[in-house]
């Protein structure tokens, strides 16, 4: 009697969701109609009208999804989709009805990225976040200000990014420091999970006297891991470096390898781990190693802000004359992302 009227129920809602769009079901009883918004790391976010915030859900505790709506997919192979989605109940599976290419039948562990997209929102297609930390201290007037801005666009063969990462220090009696570490790239994405990306990053740090020192680089690379749980990718590739210090006697162009490790974990409640790690051995400069390293921890609040604890560190084992081998930065914040 009680799975009879759980029925009934089911198809009275899913007529009604026609107004709401889409419709799930959780842990086989509870129902929940409103609009399905995204689902990445494991979480899928869905807004109900009912609701002041939105849902948060863990994905594989949906048994069942009505939608009549488009979305992009990312599979854990690398596949990347556009299309429906839906739960065939039979035998618990996801069938995806790609634009191109039909009907994708697959399983709900498989899939670690979905988001929906609704035609002229800008809005539905892009990730962006920003977070801000200042700093004083009565002793000296000590003054500092840190930001980190990023933002991206991805489909499902190609991506964009961009970001700016500043810290300005000022104190009494002393010159200003000001650090800035900014960049854009372009990735191409294959079949098994393999891409390829273009990247310009540039870096400046006047305590080292380093006006500017501009990074071009090109690169292939795939992920090992790729779940709704933890990613693992690796790339290797050619970059040219030129720098430009205050005097400019100094400046130094060098070509240079590319190695790349990246790990990203946020199966982990609200706390999420980022690590980048990167190597550039010179091909021109002999014995010359450049190490990028960026240590990111993330706790979730509510509405969409986070508090955020970061490490940058460089090192060089060639520095010019004069200049410290390695350059750090440990900031927090409280930041935002859409």
């Amino acid at each position: 009697m009680k799975k009879f009227l759980f029925s009934i129920l089911l198809i009275l809602v899913v007529i009604l969701a026609d107004a709401q769009n889409d419709t799930l079901i959780i842990n086989k009883n509870t129902i929940l109609v409103g609009e399905i918004k995204d689902m990445d790391k494991g979480v899928l976010t869905f807004e109900t009208a009912y609701s002041d915030s939105d849902f948060k859900i863990e994905w594989l505790t949906v048994t069942n999804i009505i939608s009549n709506r488009d979305y992009r997919i990312i599979l854990s192979d690398g596949t990347r989709l556009y299309g429906a989605i839906r739960t065939d109940t039979s035998d618990a599976t996801i069938i995806i009805d790609d634009n191109k290419i039909g009907l994708v039948r697959t399983t709900p562990s498989a899939i670690i990225y979905l988001k929906h997209v609704s035609s002229g929102n800008i809005f539905d297609v892009i990730n962006l976040s920003m977070d801000i930390g200042y700093t004083f201290t009565k002793a000296n007037s000590l003054h500092q200000l840190n930001s980190d801005i990023k933002g991206d666009y991805y489909s499902n063969i190609w991506g964009i990014k961009a970001y700016t990462n500043t810290v300005h220090n000022t104190q009494k009696d002393a010159v200003p420091t000001k650090r800035t570490n900014a960049g854009t790239g372009l990735k191409l994405f294959f079949k098994r999970d393999y891409f390829a990306a273009i990247d310009a990053d540039y870096f400046s740090n006047n305590e080292q006297n380093l006006n500017l020192r501009s990074n071009y680089n090109v690169s292939i690379g795939k992920y090992f891991i790729h779940t709704n749980h933890i990613y693992l990718n690796t790339s290797t590739g050619i970059a040219y470096s030129f720098e430009n210090y205050n005097d400019t006697l100094t400046d130094r162009k060098s070509v240079e390898g590319k190695l790349g490790i990246e790990l990203n974990m946020f199966d982990t409640g609200d706390l999420s781990f980022f690590t980048n790690l990167i190597f550039y051995p010179s091909i021109t400069e002999k014995y010359r190693l450049r190490t990028t390293i960026n240590l990111t921890s993330k706790y979730e609040l509510l509405n969409d802000f986070y508090i955020k604890l970061s490490l940058d560190y460089n090192y060089d084992t060639k520095p010019i004359d004069g200049i410290d081998p390695d350059d750090y930065v440990i900031s927090t914040g409280i930041g935002w992302e859409l």
